[in-house]
């Protein structure tokens, strides 16, 4: 779901942005111990689009080491 209010994450930082998931985790553990039911579903939506950022970086980490990996092998196997 998407936040309207929600910054663009794409802007933040690898450092930035896990350190906002650990923050907000916390505050979400806070909430729902507690009992701030109205809060708990907007920390999920905000938690979920930082989650989904880190995800899609590790995702496009692993895509572009997958490439350069598979240009190394091109050399080593010899069809004739």
């Amino acid at each position: 779901m998407y936040n309207p209010l929600l910054e663009d994450l794409t802007k933040l930082k690898d450092a930035d942005l896990e350190s906002k998931i650990i923050d907000l985790s916390r505050k979400y553990s806070l909430a729902a111990r507690f009992g701030y039911n109205d809060v708990v579903p907007q920390i999920v939506v905000i938690l979920s689009a930082y989650r989904d950022e880190m995800n899609r970086r590790q995702a496009e980490t692993l895509k572009k080491a997958s490439k350069n990996s598979n240009r190394d092998l091109d050399g080593l196997i010899k069809v004739n």
